[in-house]
Order: C-alpha cells, then sequence, then structure tokens
C-alpha cells in the first residue's frame, strides 16, 4: 500500500473502533447490561478523540474521513445514548422519556449535520459551535455509570430527563466550546483539564462512579458559562 495512503488508515481505524463500540453498546444495551455499554460510549469518546488527533498531525484529513467520521458519531454518540437512556431509565416515564430520548438522538443529528456543512480541512482545531455530540452522549453514559451505583432512584431519572433536554438544546445551539488543543500548542483549557485529569485518575481508585459524570458536567458547564460571561462582557464595552 503507497504510504502516503497509508496515513489515512490510521484515522479511520480509530473512527472505525469508535463504530464498532456504540455497536457493541447497542447490544449489550438489548440485553440489559447497561452499566457496561455506558463504559464503552465512554471509551468510543476516547476513538473519537484520537481519530482527529491522528488525522491532524499526519495530516490526512479527508472527506471520506469526516463524513465516515460523522456516520460513526451519529450511532455511537446519537442512536446509542438516546436508546440507552430510554432503555436504561427513561422508560419508567414512558412517553416523557420517549420524547426527550428521540429529541436528543434529532438534536444531535442536526448538529453533525451543521457541523459537517460548516467544517473546513484544516490542521488546526476549530472552536465547537454548540456543544460536541460525544460530550452530551457522555453526560448520558455518565448518569447510567452512577445510578448502577443508587438503583434508579427517582431524583436520578428527574436528572436525567432534564440533563438529556439540556444538552440536547446545547448541541444546536450557537454557544462556542473551545477545543483542548489549538494546532500543536496547549491552550489554557487544555492545561486545566489535563491537570483535572491527573487528579481524577487519583480519585478513580476509590470513587470511580463520581468522576465521569463530574469531568462531563465541568465541560458542558464550563462552555455555558464561559459564554454567559463573554456576552455580559460585550455589552458592558
Amino acid at each position: 500500500m503507497n504510504t502516503n495512503k497509508l496515513k489515512y488508515v490510521v484515522p479511520n481505524s480509530f473512527t472505525a473502533l469508535s463504530l464498532i463500540l456504540g455497536l457493541s453498546a447497542l447490544h449489550l444495551i438489548s440485553l440489559g447490561n447497561y452499566f457496561l455499554a455506558a463504559w464503552l460510549i465512554g471509551f468510543a469518546m476516547i476513538c473519537d478523540f484520537l481519530d482527529g488527533k491522528f488525522a491532524r498531525m499526519l495530516n490526512a484529513q479527508s472527506k471520506f474521513g469526516a463524513q465516515f467520521d460523522t456516520l460513526s458519531d451519529f450511532v455511537t454518540f446519537g442512536v446509542t445514548p438516546g436508546f440507552l437512556a430510554y432503555s436504561g431509565l427513561l422508560n419508567n416515564v414512558t412517553f416523557v422519556g420517549a420524547a426527550v430520548s428521540i429529541f436528543y438522538v434529532f438534536c444531535g443529528g442536526y448538529r453533525l449535520v451543521r457541523f459537517t456543512l460548516k467544517n473546513k480541512i484544516t490542521s488546526k482545531k476549530q472552536p465547537f459551535i454548540g456543544l460536541p455530540i460525544p460530550a452530551a452522549a457522555g453526560m448520558i453514559a455518565s448518569f447510567i455509570i452512577f445510578n448502577s451505583y443508587f438503583q434508579d432512584a427517582k431524583i436520578i431519572v428527574d436528572l436525567l430527563i432534564i440533563s438529556t433536554f439540556m444538552v440536547s438544546l446545547l448541541m444546536i445551539s450557537k454557544i462556542e466550546y473551545l477545543p483542548l488543543e489549538k494546532g500543536k500548542k496547549l491552550s489554557k483549557e487544555s492545561k486545566f483539564f489535563i491537570i483535572l485529569a491527573i487528579i481524577s485518575i487519583v480519585l478513580a481508585v476509590k470513587f470511580s462512579y463520581f468522576i465521569f459524570i463530574i469531568w462531563m458536567l465541568i465541560y458542558i458547564l464550563y462552555g455555558l458559562f464561559r459564554q454567559i460571561f463573554l456576552s455580559f462582557k460585550k455589552t458592558r464595552s
């Protein structure tokens, strides 16, 4: 195989692995193993980060890769988390649970199409307009993991309904979420999240079910409050 073509295999392999994890999670959900399915979504988030990272490092971005990534993301971070949310907890509230889960999938699809149409192939990470769908999926997965330690507490069901609806709205919003990296340089946000990751690894030994949900909340709320601060600053200037 031509070396120039071989470099495209690396990022696309991580995209394929992310899709495989998403499909495997769907199978586990159908078997009622929501806990492991949620963790597979978490591992798929790592693969999704790595496919983009290697594509930029190797200068291996392509239209095929972008379309493949969109398809993979829709299945793994759109359909699968929506099904997980409903099957794992929201089926307890029937119509409302189904409506919120379907709304999440539609918003995720809209978010991905909008991103694909506006995204330009570049070696540098561009700001995300709207909450990235892997983060939204991570929020749902983290609730399922958290719930496995508290066994269907009603407050968790209510919080999942609210959280799923809110991340759905954030995905289709115009709120800007900065990438953790900008080209080869680490942003201030990157340094903050790297330090947080080190602390999380230490805490995960004893409090594993808390770490995932805390990470997701910090990332989602950071982008939201940052947007509010910038809007307030703009009106004052």
